[in-house]
């Protein structure tokens, strides 16, 4: 079995203790580090292996997005989901820029923080419903006078594929929303990324927010 090691960053002692406890009773998750600062993450994360780190937006001693993107530098291979109570849409949108494959609220429950974790570890990009209701509320005052034409390239389906992957829905989600197999909707992914030149999905959810996503079918 696969055990995933993890590094947690929150200056909230008890909720660390808690999301520590949470993720080690699932038997394939090893925390390996806990920082409750910026600089402490840097120290201790850096210098060892890690798959995923969990980390909030607001640290003592620096911003969160500022530690995503210091750590990438050198993680090119590990895997950043940001867990914090931040909903701006624009801290939101910069996360996902600068590399975090998931962007989680608190107050979202352990089961979704959990699907999430693992969606993100499976190379999804996961994002809470109330995360999606504010990119989506952007992207609407962003979409141009007249919309783009880059979805035509796209069957139906994998249009109704793209709506739901710029949702942060996972594979799973999706395939029980629209009534097929998660190889099929993993086929479809796979597919609307070669039509479109994309390379993975944090670039479908950058273009819904240039282009605007397709239009609903009627």
């Amino acid at each position: 079995m696969t055990r995933w090691r993890v590094a947690l960053v929150d200056d909230h002692p008890i909720f660390v203790a808690g999301l520590r406890k949470l993720l080690e009773a699932e038997g394939d998750f090893e925390v390996v580090a806990v920082a409750h600062s910026f600089e402490e993450a840097v120290a201790k994360i850096l210098p060892i292996e890690v798959d995923l780190v969990l980390l909030d937006v607001t640290i003592p001693g620096g911003n969160g997005l500022e530690l995503l993107r210091k750590l990438r530098e050198v993680k090119k291979g590990t895997v950043f989901l940001m867990l914090t109570v931040e909903e701006d849409e624009r801290v939101i949108v910069q996360a996902i820029l600068e590399g975090a494959r998931g962007y989680v609220l608190k107050q979202d429950s352990p089961e979704r923080l959990l699907r999430s974790i693992r969606a993100c570890l499976s190379g999804e990009v996961l994002l809470s419903d109330l995360v999606y209701s504010r990119i989506h509320h952007l992207v609407r005052k962003a979409v141009p006078q007249e919309r783009s034409t880059i979805w035509e390239k796209l069957s139906p389906r994998e249009q109704e594929v793209v709506r739901l992957l710029a949702q942060g829905k996972s594979n799973r989600e999706i395939g029980e929303m629209l009534f097929i197999s998660e190889k099929t909707v993993k086929n479809h992914v796979s597919n609307i990324l070669q039509k479109l030149g994309l390379s993975d999905r944090r670039e479908i959810i950058f273009l819904a927010l240039r282009e605007g996503f397709p239009e609903e079918a009627k």
